[in-house]
């Protein structure tokens, strides 16, 4: 037996129904492909998000030779250092995960790359990105993680982050360093420091 009933072929789209019948049918068929049509966009959406959410070792490697590249070819990125205040390696579920992979994929381009660095941490190097506008696509990205992540039940979370614009020679773990210290959070009056 199919895992999912194909009302396109079953033996009950030809036989003799009644008018109440057939539009009962008929309502089932179409919330049927209603239903078919919301799974393969949630199938699509979470292939494409955890494709694009490099783990750890993975970004390190990635950073680095994109900051090599700046390095021998002239060229200014940034990292963008999240933080999810509430998501720890307990309470994190795969809703909450899928919810922030997807409004970070949205949010960046396609050549940055993003990393899952802890259970609640994330960083994003920023090609090309000098450190203004830096710090305004994490101003973006939080209030788009902060509506995404209402849209599930966790508007509780709390996002804090910081921006750092590598320069000649620096890694990515002083990237990281620098960012993290820089964090900020929406609605707090502390100053956001630049570099």
């Amino acid at each position: 037996m199919p895992d999912v009933f194909d009302f396109s072929v079953d033996e009950l789209a030809d036989a003799p129904l009644t008018p109440g019948q057939r539009r009962i049918w008929n309502a089932m068929r179409t919330r049927n492909q209603e239903l078919t049509e919301k799974l393969r966009h949630y199938e699509q959406e979470k292939d494409q998000s955890q494709s694009a959410v490099l783990n750890r070792d993975d970004f390190n490697r990635e950073v680095a030779r994109m900051l090599a590249f700046d390095e021998r070819y002239g060229g200014i990125s940034s990292i963008l250092y999240l933080d999810f205040e509430g998501i720890d390696e307990k309470g994190v579920d795969i809703d909450t995960l899928r919810a922030i992979a997807a409004a970070l994929s949205r949010g960046v381009r396609s050549s940055d790359i993003i990393g899952r660095l802890a259970p609640s941490e994330f960083g994003i190097l920023l090609m090309r990105c000098d450190n203004a506008n830096a710090w305004r696509k994490g101003e973006t990205l939080s209030i788009a993680l902060r509506q995404k992540l209402a849209e599930i039940g966790r508007s509780d979370t709390k996002i804090s982050y910081g921006a750092y614009t590598f320069r000649d020679n620096e890694d990515l773990s002083t990237g990281l360093k620098e960012a993290a210290q820089a964090l900020t959070q929406k609605g707090n009056n502390s100053e956001r420091t630049t570099f």
